[in-house]
């Protein structure tokens, strides 16, 4: 098993090969927000061993905020230079390399490239190159598919999505964490040759709309799920945590997975 091989298997679990990461990078463009307004409590808070299998975060995260109890893996976002504010969030650069990742004791990276954005080809030539430098030592890269200001339909179509996923991969993502397509998303995950984790996108109107659609997801050849602000700023992220595992690791469906995080939430 050479090293590559041995972060992979921190990241996804032992018998099931599936994934629960949580991410909380979102500061880096949005700045506080709820949820995430004191970081560090978040992660104290939500820090479960037994239930989140990695941490997306930034490296002024990871330095100043990042204090697990344990030793989850981690993935070190390493591109972002645009925010909320500024003239186009899809504007990003490399903000960081694999190296500085393995300084900070990460297992895997991460960088977007946004699919049909005027930055579509400035974002794919840097993750490709960031995964040249990744693969030569051996540290897996999640190419983060974004699609910036673009039509809300599109984020729906299962052809479109599944052409980002696919680009992600040929341009040398180890894993593609895109959006879900309530239809047709299998055909998403059969035309990546790379596990696909879903993106958590928008805050959904309900915590069962949350999990309906890590359930559909799963159903569909999901390899997991990397998911925000729909388990913080939930108004019980704890129990949504648990239910999202439920669904993940132990196969549970809609219902079974409400009705865990009724019981959480009521304890």
């Amino acid at each position: 098993m050479n090293g590559f091989q041995a972060r992979m298997k921190r990241i996804f679990r032992k018998g099931n090969g599936k994934a629960l990461v949580l991410a909380i990078d979102h500061g880096m463009a949005l700045g506080p927000m709820t949820g995430i307004m004191d970081v560090k409590s978040t992660v104290k808070k939500l820090d479960a061993p037994d239930l989140v299998d990695a941490w997306l975060l930034t490296k002024g995260i990871y330095v100043h905020a990042f204090e697990p109890v344990n030793n989850p893996a981690t993935f070190l976002r390493i591109s972002g230079g645009a925010t909320i504010v500024g003239p186009e969030l899809t504007r990003e650069g490399l903000t960081s390399d694999v190296e500085e990742a393995l300084r900070l004791g990460s297992d895997a990276t991460a960088a977007s490239a946004f699919i049909g954005s005027p930055s579509e080809h400035e974002t794919l030539i840097q993750m490709a190159l960031a995964a040249t430098e990744c693969h030569r030592w051996n540290v897996p890269l999640l190419g983060v598919v974004g699609l910036g200001k673009i039509n809300e339909e599109k984020k729906k179509d299962a052809k479109f999505i599944g052409l980002g996923a696919r680009v992600a991969a040929e341009h040398g993502a180890d894993l593609v964490k895109t959006y879900y397509t309530e239809e047709n998303f299998d055909r998403v995950v059969t035309g990546c040759p790379v596990p696909i984790l879903i993106a958590g996108g928008p805050k959904c109107d309900t915590d069962r709309d949350t999990l309906a659609m890590i359930h559909g997801a799963m159903q569909n050849g999901a390899a997991g799920i990397v998911m925000g602000r729909n388990v913080w700023q939930s108004p019980h992220p704890e129990a949504l945590l648990a239910a999202a595992h439920g669904i993940i690791h132990n196969n549970l469906n809609v219902q079974e997975a409400v009705d865990l995080l009724e019981s959480k939430a009521a304890q």
